[in-house]
């Protein structure tokens, strides 16, 4: 396994946490201060080691190809030394900001900040990744995220998911 640890079946519902949603992010203008904002509730939550490295490490990433991915969502990332254990943050600005990226962007209302840490396997951090995707096709899903009103509306629609993605595979 040359280092890398193996996380077995590391489910969304796991790593999200109510310190790390943000559901009113109206202060947030562009995709910086999004991703800023983002790993500052990672890192007040303790689960990065170096908010700047981490930080680094997700425009590393950024460079690689978009991470907007159209009907208002973008889900930046970083698989990072500075990360000491798996989180995501969420945010959601209503007003929607500029996500912009060197291949173009959008207007993002939904944010996934993903704080992978380097020990995990690239094959289950693009698991969790793609994830999250699969619940972001369905509308409904998407919809539960832009009426939800607290944590447990937003982990409740990400468990509901879940169970849903479980059931079609």
């Amino acid at each position: 396994m040359n280092g890398e640890m193996k996380f077995s079946n590391l489910k969304i519902s796991e790593v999200i946490r109510p310190d790390t949603v943000d559901l009113n992010m109206h202060h947030i203008k562009n995709k910086d201060e999004a991703i800023q904002y983002l790993a500052g509730l990672l890192d007040q939550s303790g689960l990065l080691a170096n908010k700047e490295e981490y930080i680094r490490d997700v425009y590393e990433r950024e460079k690689l190809g978009p991470t907007y991915m159209e009907n208002f969502i973008a889900i930046p990332h970083g698989k990072s030394f500075a990360v000491h254990k798996a989180g995501i943050a969420f945010g959601r600005s209503t007003e929607g900001f500029l996500y912009e990226t060197e291949q173009g962007g959008g207007i993002a209302k939904l944010v996934f900040l993903l704080a992978i840490p380097n020990k995990m396997s690239g094959d289950e951090y693009m698991r969790v990744l793609a994830q999250l995707a699969r619940l972001l096709i369905h509308e409904e899903f998407r919809n539960a995220l832009f009426h939800a009103n607290n944590y447990e509306d937003v982990i409740n629609a990400i468990i509901n998911g879940e169970e849903l993605l479980i059931e079609n595979s």
